[in-house]
């Protein structure tokens, strides 16, 4: 992104801020939100001015939508496409919902800045990724006091801007992460990457360290995913992920990815092969993995396969749900609403379909059972955020990347 078009968008954001006031102002305080302007639904016509939210609860209420609801379209992770996510709203809203599944932040975010934008409103996010959505003007700001019901409210205590949750939160100066900036988007459903393990064939005393994953003794899968790999081969090496590395630390990443690719049994393509690997017990290892695994693995029963979180710890990531620039249907704001009801949150950590992982609202995790708490690892949650780190991105990711190929090439 360049400094002019940051300047532009500074410009374009005073501006609309500026109408939003004055809009507001003329609407007064009464009615509801609607599909016309003077029931506070205006910004949905200017390009990125801040959304606002209604008198908490009115946007659970589908009597405030005027009679053409539209469609909300959606592009998010496997999961929140499950029906009984969906569903409810569709039938509550008498709406339509569309939902484009990815599985790389990197080609979701270039399939919006290509101009993709157009056809979505939600984008769903690993956190990351909101100073780049921000910074290239393809997300709205949200008013945090008015949304704050809605969210913030609902959320546990390690997610509070009073405890330093920063990572919904922007400074326009410069797009960093700052809990004192404007919010961006919604914390929704989040988890960790760090290694799977069979604990019934992987010593306890070994699995500690990510070092069983080098080691002679276990046969380990290798699930070729260098965006994540990376950075667990960074943690392991004591090397700070989210800065730019020294020529030194670029050679020590390489020397350990090599080592780890010829210590493996297999690599392998997708997370389906890595869960079947585990499973008929070809592999006793596989890295990298994550929480992810909760869905296809410990949900069925088999509790044996952990994604452990070491001693070197994990990466923490949040999915994080953003409104897109452009025109928006009546129902936008009620669905971002209703995504983030404790009701559907607890769905999402439980879906018909999909990543079954945790999320952040805390009335959702009350309604979990005995069983779903233990597939989800919830009472483990607050030990793995103290020994991990938030993703925040990394800034010669490319370079590791090639390194990552580069050491799986060597060890062929």
């Amino acid at each position: 992104m360049t400094d002019n078009n940051d300047h532009s968008r500074r410009q374009f954001m005073k501006a609309a801020t500026a109408s939003t006031v004055a809009s507001s102002a003329l609407a007064g305080c009464t009615g509801i939100l609607g599909g016309d302007e003077s029931s506070g639904g205006e910004w949905r016509n200017e390009e990125l001015a801040t959304v606002t939210a209604t008198s908490f609860d009115d946007l659970y209420q589908p009597d405030t939508v005027d009679s053409d609801p539209g469609t909300v379209n959606h592009l998010t992770w496997s999961g929140y496409d499950a029906s009984n996510v969906q569903a409810p709203f569709r039938k509550k809203f008498s709406c339509d919902t569309s939902l484009d599944l990815f599985t790389s932040n990197p080609d979701a975010f270039a399939r919006l800045d290509s101009g993709e934008w157009q056809d979505f409103h939600h984008a769903t996010f690993d956190m990351a990724w909101l100073p780049n959505l921000a910074e290239a003007g393809l997300i709205r700001p949200l008013d945090y006091e008015q949304w704050k019901p809605y969210t913030f409210d609902k959320y546990t205590e390690r997610f509070q801007k009073e405890e330093g949750y920063k990572y919904a939160f922007l400074n326009e100066d410069d797009y960093s992460f700052d809990v004192d900036g404007k919010m961006y988007g919604v914390p929704q459903r989040y988890g960790w990457a760090s290694f799977a393990v069979n604990t019934n064939t992987v010593d306890s005393s070994d699995y500690s360290s990510y070092d069983a994953a080098w080691s002679e003794e276990y046969d380990v899968g290798i699930y070729d995913l260098p965006f994540w790999g990376v950075q667990i081969v960074m943690l392991r090496e004591g090397i700070e992920p989210y800065k730019s590395h020294s020529e030194a630390e670029i050679e020590q990443i390489r020397e350990a990815t090599v080592d780890l690719f010829e210590n493996a049994t297999t690599v392998l393509s997708d997370i389906p092969s890595l869960n079947s690997a585990l499973r008929n017990n070809e592999i006793d290892i596989g890295f990298i993995s994550g929480s992810w695994i909760n869905g296809s693995l410990r949900r069925g029963g088999d509790f044996q396969y952990q994604a452990h979180v070491p001693e070197e710890g994990s990466v923490i990531w949040v999915e994080t749900t953003t409104m897109l620039k452009g025109d928006h249907p009546a129902v936008s704001d009620n669905y971002l609403a209703y995504m983030q009801h404790g009701i559907t949150a607890k769905n999402l950590m439980w879906p018909t379909s999909g990543g079954t992982n945790v999320v952040p609202h805390q009335s959702a995790i009350d309604k979990l059972n005995r069983r779903q708490r233990d597939v989800l690892r919830v009472d483990d949650i607050s030990e793995i955020i103290d020994r991990s780190v938030f993703y925040t991105g990394v800034p010669d990711l490319s370079r590791l990347i090639s390194v990552w190929q580069d050491a799986k090439a060597q060890a062929q």
